[in-house]
């Protein structure tokens, strides 16, 4: 059984989400907008949504909350009117804001159930 000093291995999981939340939060303001971004955004929603589909737990919100914003990120790549102006960079920001919200919760929510011993399943 886990505890929180050992740490469940499904920890790691909602922390990568929360950080390419952040990550993407910080990359609307730094970078261009221009056609690369299309490339970010298909990096960290591929990786996001491997991630957020293996989220541990009892999440009832947390995992489709996370992996349908990365499917969402990686499939607005194809779409025309998502690449032109302001669109990529609140594109960004609502995903990774979401990414954001579904890490913190799950984080708080897991952590909730080592606590008190309660099985991690899926």
């Amino acid at each position: 059984m886990y505890s929180e000093e050992t740490a469940s291995p499904g920890l790691w999981k909602s922390e990568i989400v929360g950080l390419l939340g952040l990550g993407l939060i910080s990359a609307a303001f730094v970078l261009p907008p221009d056609s690369q971004v299309v490339y970010l955004n298909w990096f960290v929603g591929l990786a996001a949504a491997n991630v957020a589909i293996g989220m541990e737990g009892n999440r009832r919100w947390e995992r489709p909350l996370a992996a349908g914003a990365a499917i969402w990120l990686f499939v607005s790549g194809f779409v025309p009117s998502m690449l032109e102006g302001r669109a990529p960079f609140i594109n960004e920001i609502a995903v990774g804001s979401a990414f954001v919200l579904a890490a913190l919760s799950a984080q708080v929510h897991l952590r909730d159930d080592i606590r008190h011993a309660r099985p991690l399943k899926m």
